[in-house]
């Protein structure tokens, strides 16, 4: 599912014609920091985020950059369950807006956003392990495994997803690089 702006997609167009010339284009080493001016070129709304490997991926945002249709990532962790934040509390992290129900959630998002940002760019874990980008139906099918936030398409395939969940993360994590790609 890819979302697509007209001033995005010119800024897309000015990062290749720009990062080549800047000599920014390398391909970052694990452990370095991410390329310099890469995400949010322009300050236009961002496609991809950067990934634990600092490498552009896609995310699940809605027309407005928001990601987790707009529910709280701290709340998943802090209540176990979804809980729909508000623009009043909002946090950018990565290219993606990130909303908060309560100035305590955005404060503790702010300490470590890469702790509560979801895997796989906010989309379908469970189709990630099927190698398919799915958008989630609502926010109720999620689970915290490892420390880590996954979202799935609906019950029924967050019901599969934990059937083999060690094996389903291994599937997912092999397929995401491909699937991530811009």
């Amino acid at each position: 599912m890819q979302r697509f702006s007209i001033t995005a997609l010119a800024c897309l167009f000015g990062a290749v014609t720009f990062l080549p010339a800047a000599n920014l284009l390398s391909a970052p080493q694990p452990g370095t920091p991410s390329t310099p001016g890469f995400s949010g070129l322009a300050g236009a709304p961002a496609v991809f985020l950067e990934d634990e490997e600092n490498t552009a991926v896609k995310q699940n945002l809605d027309s407005q950059g928001v990601i987790l249709k707009g529910v709280d990532a701290v709340a998943y962790f802090r209540e176990r369950k979804p809980v729909n934040g508000s623009s009043e509390f909002s946090s950018t992290y990565a290219g993606a807006t990130y909303l908060f129900a309560s100035a305590a959630n955005k404060a503790e998002f702010d300490k470590d956003p890469a702790k509560y940002a979801p895997r796989y760019g906010g989309f379908c874990a469970y189709g990630v392990s099927l190698g398919v980008l799915a958008d989630p139906e609502g926010p109720d099918a999620f689970l915290i495994y490892k420390g880590r936030l996954y979202i799935c398409g609906n019950q029924g395939a967050l019901k599969d997803f934990k059937k083999d969940i060690e094996g389903n993360v291994i599937k997912a994590d092999g397929n995401w690089p491909t699937l991530a790609k811009p």
